[in-house]
């Protein structure tokens, strides 16, 4: 491919998530990471590699494990904690005491990240966190969930289970359409990589 190649139509723009179960890649844990409250707060660098409509987009986090009486160590009760843990498990990291080591031994792996909502705050739109698994456990897509709608899942190559079927025992069709989760209109499944691209809102 030629260097001069730009991929317009494929890059994802965006790095907030909607509502769903998507794959992603460990490109970076910084472990030492200081907030300016001076407590330890591990960042996180996450790229989606499915579904193709979010591919590339990116995911940052922070944890903030340090507390006021340990500001510098990772203590057991805090949230932050809890979350790398279950970042580390659901990438299947190898089990260990050093957060340096554990942080190395993550980069490259995958696991699945479930959204809710994004939420907004006084910084703006921000993609919330439900929980992590593992690959495999669960199956890859966007959910709709404004207005009580119906579950409609992107496609996906990951390893899911055996699709649902009718009670005269047929396989359930793919929706031909997907939500937008900027607009809430129904697109092709064939435009959507595009409209994502192209959609204001």
């Amino acid at each position: 491919m030629s260097s001069d190649y730009f991929p317009w139509d494929d890059i994802y723009e965006g790095n907030v998530f909607p509502s769903g179960i998507f794959m992603f890649e460990i490109e970076e844990i910084i472990p030492d990471n200081e907030s300016i409250t001076g407590k330890l707060m591990p960042k996180s660098r996450l790229r989606c590699v499915e579904p193709d409509a979010l591919k590339g987009g990116t995911h940052f986090d922070q944890y903030v494990c340090g507390t006021d009486e340990n500001p510098m160590e990772v203590n057991n009760g805090t949230f932050g904690a809890k979350a790398l843990k279950a970042i580390f498990k659901a990438a299947q990291t190898p089990k260990g005491t050093s957060l340096e080591e554990l942080a190395k031994n993550s980069v490259g792996n995958r696991l699945l990240i479930q959204f809710g909502e994004p939420t907004e705050d006084e910084w703006g739109l921000k993609s919330k966190v439900v929980t992590y698994h593992k690959v495999g456990e669960r199956e890859v897509g966007m959910t709709k969930v404004k207005g009580g709608g119906a579950k409609v899942m992107a496609k996906s190559s990951a390893k899911l289970p055996p699709p649902t079927t009718t009670k005269a025992g047929s396989a359930a069709k793919k929706p031909a359409t997907l939500p937008c989760a900027a607009c809430g209109k129904q697109i092709a499944r064939k435009d959507y990589a595009a409209h994502v691209l192209e959609c204001e809102g």
